[in-house]
């Protein structure tokens, strides 16, 4: 009855566990692939995505805004932009002339539709303020640096 146990001759048991560590670092990193992969993927939406030209697609309608107080910017800003697809609705002068650099604020166009406008105007600033009784899809909102668009 007290015979000694000879614990170093017996194999040790393999378990399943013990293997388990390589299980979970394999699907973290892939978690993590598929993440840094839907970022990146997010980045390329572009213009170049459409599959008709920009004489093909409806024109995206606008308010030109004058946000830095220069005399009549408002209507040679929107002289600047009639030869391409955009339709200037209205103009105006925003209720204080603040704005150095030029921003489109984006009404109730979608994504697509902004792509397109910063393309043609050359003005990559957006904000958002969604308004879906806003009768312009976009508002342009001209700053100081305007010459840089009117080119």
């Amino acid at each position: 009855m007290n015979e000694q146990l000879d614990l170093t001759t017996k194999p040790p048991a393999k378990k399943w566990s013990s293997k388990a560590w390589l299980i979970y670092a394999a699907l973290a990193l892939a978690l993590v692939l598929i993440l840094v992969f839907a970022v990146f993927r997010k980045g390329e939406d572009t213009i170049d995505d459409y599959a008709y030209g920009e004489d093909q697609l409806p024109a995206i309608k606008v308010i030109v805004l004058n946000g830095c107080g220069y005399d009549q910017l408002a209507s040679d800003f929107a002289a600047a932009l009639k030869h391409k697809n955009i339709d200037v609705i209205s103009m105006g002068n925003t209720p204080r002339p603040i704005y150095d650099k030029s921003i489109i604020v984006m009404r109730k166009g979608d994504k697509h539709d902004l792509l397109r406008l910063q393309k043609m105007t050359g003005i990559q600033r957006w904000t958002s303020a969604l308004n879906e009784y806003h009768s312009a899809d976009f508002d342009i909102i001209v700053g100081r640096d305007f010459e840089q668009f009117t080119k």
